[in-house]
């Protein structure tokens, strides 16, 4: 039931209430008026047949008493002063003896102690409620006259008067239902806005306010809720605040976080954690163990929740090779455990640096330990007497110390190249260079190293071609660096070719040579640091194994690319990709 039909139905039972209550006391005191007016005008009749029973003396009591009712209209009974009934109008002469004897009568003992005497109580012999009033008689056969009345002298107008009441009562009764209606429509009318509006805000509508000037009390309620609205609304804006910039924080991270609660279902994950376990859908509050099902995962997931404490692991994604260290923390709130946090750090990087540092350790250890024996061998030769007995033979040994010497130098200083090419903040002048020029130069230095080995250097570089942004020093290592190789590994009386063209705004440079080739399964390996195809032969030309690494790096500097392209016994064609100015 609405509060307008409670409030309505409380006017309509109050109204009811008030009407029964008045109505009644109304018709009590209108009764008693009547009922007293009654007695004061039987009170008169009968002074009046007092007076004319002394008149009439000379009468018989019962013809006195005939005589006397006819003449007032009412029943006249003369009492003896021993309580004998010696005359009523309206008892026949020969019942009156029969009749009972009235000393006891509470209006006829009222009227001897006191003059007067009246009472309302029902008959026996008429069998109806009189009114009675008795009043004493001087010396004679009677002592006492009493009038009665019957009450249904009194219904006629008991019934005018409640009509009378009825009447009222229906149009008060009328008047407050309409006022009822009224009053329920006016003071549930705001009520209801304000029931309205608390319900707008409950569900976070913004901007709600409830209109004042609707009396104390609802302005008063109105104002307590609009309070309310405004520490709600102030308080939705923080969390929104707060919540927006978790959510940048999330997505900004890179680190995967997920949340969970404490049967295992995914309650918050970010992107970044989409993106290390290749998430495409919606996965939260679907089951861990439904949406990942690495085993590493699942094992660590189970074992904090088991546990309650902090857990760290590190987890290997198969299909992409990450590597991942997972942090498991519990979830905690006043009341105990609500569930678990998980950062994912992707240390795939570290990982694959820690083995770089490793292999490198490993390949300069190597590289190294061949050269730093053949010095330290031919040196000890040389000290245990060499120098004195063959001078030819000791000359041989020093020019052996000085070439492995040359190769340590070499190595020493393409490892201090390759190092400052991967700093971060490797410099590079850049101008923009003729390349052509550049590729000529780099043709002419290298050409006495080629010409000692009947190999043939041709230069192809079109007119018009455009300039490159590039440092020159660098831009000719990467050049004399693929020439090398070039010369290195192509068999004596062949050709090395560096051709130039332009392809889709951006420069191309092919060094080309007619060697030995590379096989197809080195090809991923080529440009790795100390990464040789055949490491004997690659010693016994004096190389490094860092040239390739160094050329791909400053190529990459440069906003290019390098690529190669070989066949076993047929030859290589290594290509760098340069933008254009």
């Amino acid at each position: 039931m609405s509060f307008r039909w409670k409030l309505f139905l409380s006017y309509i039972a109050l109204s009811l209430l008030i009407a029964g209550g008045g109505f009644g006391y109304v018709n009590h005191l209108l009764e008693q008026r009547l009922v007293e007016e009654s007695r004061s005008n039987l009170q008169q009749q009968a002074q009046l047949a007092r007076l004319l029973a002394e008149q009439q003396r000379a009468l018989p009591p019962q013809a006195l008493a005939h005589k006397l009712g006819a003449a007032i209209k009412a029943r006249v009974t003369l009492i003896a002063a021993d309580g004998r009934v010696v005359g009523d109008s309206d008892v026949r002469d020969d019942q009156v003896g029969s009749l009972e004897n009235h000393q006891g009568r509470p209006e006829v003992q009222q009227a001897l102690k006191t003059g007067s005497g009246w009472s309302i109580r029902y008959s026996d012999t008429l069998r109806t409620t009189m009114l009675y009033v008795a009043l004493p008689l001087p010396a004679g056969d009677a002592s006492v006259i009493r009038l009665a009345l019957p009450l249904e002298y009194f219904d006629a107008a008991k019934r005018a008067l409640h009509n009378l009441l009825g009447g009222a009562v229906t149009l008060l009764l009328f008047s407050s239902l309409l006022l009822s209606i009224f009053l329920s429509r006016i003071t549930a009318k705001p009520l209801r806005e304000i029931a309205d509006a608390a319900a707008r805000i409950g569900v976070g509508e913004r901007g709600v306010r409830i209109a004042m000037g609707k009396g104390e009390e609802i302005d008063y309620l109105a104002r307590v809720l609009n309070e309310m609205a405004a520490r709600i609304e102030e308080q939705m804006h923080k969390l929104t605040s707060e919540q927006q910039r978790l959510a940048a924080i999330l997505r900004g991270m890179g680190e995967g976080v997920m949340v969970t609660d404490t049967k295992g279902n995914i309650i918050l994950v970010n992107p970044a954690f989409r993106k290390q376990f290749g998430l495409p859908g919606e996965v939260e509050g679907r089951p861990l163990v439904e949406v990942c099902r690495h085993p590493d995962l699942l094992q660590a997931f189970e074992e904090q929740r088991e546990s309650g404490d902090e857990v760290s692991c590190e987890i290997t994604i198969p299909i992409t090779n990450l590597v991942l260290m997972a942090h498991w923390v519990p979830l905690t709130r006043d009341s105990g455990n609500r569930g678990t946090v998980a950062v994912f750090h992707d240390i795939s990087d570290l990982k694959r640096v820690e083995t770089m540092r490793r292999d490198f350790v490993a390949n300069v250890s190597h590289e190294l330990r061949t050269p730093v024996a053949v010095i330290k061998g031919y040196g000890e030769t040389l000290l245990d007497g060499a120098l004195e007995e063959s001078p030819e033979r000791s000359r041989r040994f020093v020019e052996i110390i000085v070439s492995h010497a040359e190769r340590l130098t070499n190595l020493i200083n393409d490892i201090l190249t390759l190092s400052k090419l991967e700093a971060r903040d490797a410099a590079l002048t850049l101008h923009p260079l003729d390349l052509c020029g550049t590729i000529r130069k780099a043709q002419m230095l290298m050409e006495d190293h080629a010409r000692s080995k009947g190999i043939r250097i041709a230069a192809e570089c079109p007119d018009g071609m455009p300039k490159v942004l590039a440092d020159q020093g660098q831009l000719e290592q990467v050049l004399l660096n693929l020439l090398d190789n070039a010369i290195k590994y192509t068999p004596d009386g062949g050709d090395v070719t560096v051709a130039a063209r332009l392809e889709q705004e951006r420069v191309v440079v092919a060094v080309s040579d007619t060697g030995i080739g590379i096989p197809a399964r080195d090809l991923p390996r080529i440009f790795e640091r100390f990464y040789r195809v055949d490491e004997g032969r690659s010693r016994e030309q004096g190389g490094t194994g860092l040239g390739l690494a160094i050329v791909k790096h400053i190529v990459q500097l440069h906003g290019g690319e390098v690529q190669v392209a070989s066949e076993a016994g047929k030859g290589s064609t290594f290509t760098v990709t340069l933008p254009t100015v």
